[in-house]
This record gives structure tokens, sequence and C-alpha cells, in this order.
């Protein structure tokens, strides 16, 4: 045998004891052969809703043996705090792909990139303006939650008075959906006088500010309805600083330990709870199945958020969102 041969049979006995180290080690090796991989880029990976919605993304991974690459922003909810994490879990090529877009429309182009790369796309949550290419989404009775909201104002509120919407961000899906739901329920209850909406840019520190000025403008606000977790915060601090903390009614959407505490204090009147970490299962589920060519039995699954109050908030403890 030449020194030629026996050289080339020298790498090639160590590219084999690499690759059978790499497979023994659970490295990328062995997820490429045979662990399928499903991406899945939250909004936010450090709010409360997205650390549910991680664990059941996690708890159904596992179930279906799949890898799962979990990786989102933190602290910053927007498009361009959220892309590089979607260029980079999409850079590793998925078997699938789970989005929870932060802008309906800033985040199609990813959406576009992944499908033309023929990673099967699911959303969560929130979705993008343009779902005729994605594989299927999940996400809460957003028109229902915001309508729950308004008739629990005009329950607290004995059928009269002065309320106000406090928004997100534009161009979130869920949030337009809740704020299509609130005003189209309200138009039943004539006592209601609605005064409009303003958006709190998901800062606590700004929806506060938001509140003082509101107080100002509208000394006898009777109720507000926050639309997210964030701005319920801020709109409670904001009340607080005003001395009006109970005195104007305010129900919030989501259930995390913040808004739970409060609930609990008498702050809040009641919470519109979503339901992170079955969106996560279901989620994860849809997108495995697209690896497969298997087609959901629904391409939109719409599920029912939940009513929280606190005279019930003890037995309804299984929708409260996890913390860190």
């Amino acid at each position: 045998m030449s020194k030629k041969i026996l050289r080339i049979s020298g790498r090639f006995t160590a590219r084999l004891a690499l690759a059978v180290a790499g497979v023994l080690a659970g490295g990328p090796a062995s997820h490429a052969q045979k662990t399928p991989t499903i991406g899945f880029v939250p909004s936010l990976a450090s709010d409360p809703f997205f650390i549910s919605m991680h664990y059941g993304a996690e708890q159904e991974a596992k179930k279906l043996g799949v890898h799962l690459i979990w990786q989102g922003a933190m602290g910053v909810y927007s498009p361009t705090a959220q892309l590089p994490f979607v260029n980079a879990v999409l850079n590793q090529h998925p078997a699938g792909f789970v989005l929870v877009p932060t802008d309906s429309s800033a985040l199609m182009p990813s959406v576009n990139r992944a499908v033309s790369m023929g990673i099967p796309v699911v959303t969560a949550d929130t979705s993008v303006a343009d779902t005729t290419h994605i594989a299927g989404a999940v996400t809460g009775d957003n028109v229902g939650g915001g309508a729950l909201a308004a008739d629990l104002l005009n329950e607290a509120l004995g059928g009269k008075g002065q309320v106000y919407l406090m928004d997100g961000l534009p161009g979130t899906s869920t949030d337009l959906l809740r704020k299509q739901g609130f005003e189209s329920k309200l138009k039943s209850y004539s006592g209601l006088d609605y005064l409009g909406y303003q958006f709190s840019s998901d800062q606590p520190s700004h929806a506060a500010q938001v509140v003082r000025d509101l107080l100002l403008r509208y000394p006898h606000l009777n109720g507000i309805f926050c639309i997210d977790d964030e701005t319920a915060i801020g709109v409670i601090q904001g009340l607080r600083n005003a001395g009006k903390l109970g005195q104007v009614k305010v129900v919030a959407y989501d259930a995390e330990p913040a808004e739970v505490a409060a609930l609990k204090a008498g702050e809040l009147i009641g919470l519109i709870a979503q339901q992170p970490v079955l969106e996560g299962e279901m989620s994860v589920k849809m997108a495995y199945d697209a690896t497969k060519g298997i087609k959901p039995a629904k391409k939109l699954n719409i599920l029912p958020d939940i009513l929280i109050k606190q005279q019930t908030m003890d037995q309804q403890s299984q929708y409260f969102y996890r913390g860190q």
C-alpha cells in the first residue's frame, strides 16, 4: 500500500471519528440526520406570555422528538429587535418555522423568505398581512376578548360612564382585533361614552404618562381597557400617581404575575387571559406536521380567551402565565 493511500485512509479515519463523536455528543450532525429541527422566534422572549408559550413549545417538542430552536428579543418589542433573530434562525435552515410577528407587514418578507427556502411557516399569537402561503396559525379569540372587556366595564360601571382604550403598538394584528371587538361591543351599551384611544408604545412608563395627561383632559373618566400587559402595568402606575387607583375601573388583557397581583389587590377589575402554553404546543405540532406534508384540520385555529375576576381567580389559576 502506497503512502498516498495511507494518508487518504488516515484522513478518512479522522473524519469518521469526528462524525461519530458528533453523533454521540448529540451535536449538529445528529440533529441534521436524525432529529427534525423547528425554529421558533417569539416577539418578545422575556415576556411571561412568551415564557409560557416557550414552556408549551418545549413540552410538545419533547413529545414529538424534535429539536426546538427558541430565540427572541429581550425587553424591546419591535420589528427592528426581532429581525436579527428571525434571520439567525432561518440561516440554520430548520425543517419548520414558527413566528410571532411583531408587525404584520414588516415581517412579511421574512415569511416569504422562509417559504422560498422550502421551510413551512406557522404563525402563533399574531400573524402577517398575507397568510396565503403559511402552513397554519394559532391565536386567541382577540375580537371576543375585546368584547368581554366592554361587557365587564359596562357591568362594573352600572351601564353609565366615560371609558377609554389604551392601545399598544400600531400594526400589531392582535391589538387591532381586540380594539375591533371592544369598539363593536360598546355600540350596544348606550350609557357608555367612548372617548377614544391612544397608543402606549408597549412601554409602562409611556402608558403612565398618557394616563396622567388623559386625566387632565377627562377628570371624570370612569373606565379603561388596557390592550396588553405592559400597557396595563403603566396604567396602574399612572392612576396610582394621580390618586385615582380604584376609582377608575381597569380591565386588562393577559394574566402575567404583576397583573395577577394587581387583580388580587383590587387594582384591576378583571383580566382577559389567553392560553399561551396551548398556543406553543399547537404551533410546534402544526409546524412538525407541515414538514411531513400533513395539513392541519383548520389553517386558522382560534382559542377562546378567559375572563378572570377577583372572585374567580383562585379557581382559574391554571390560566396564569409563568414568570422567569
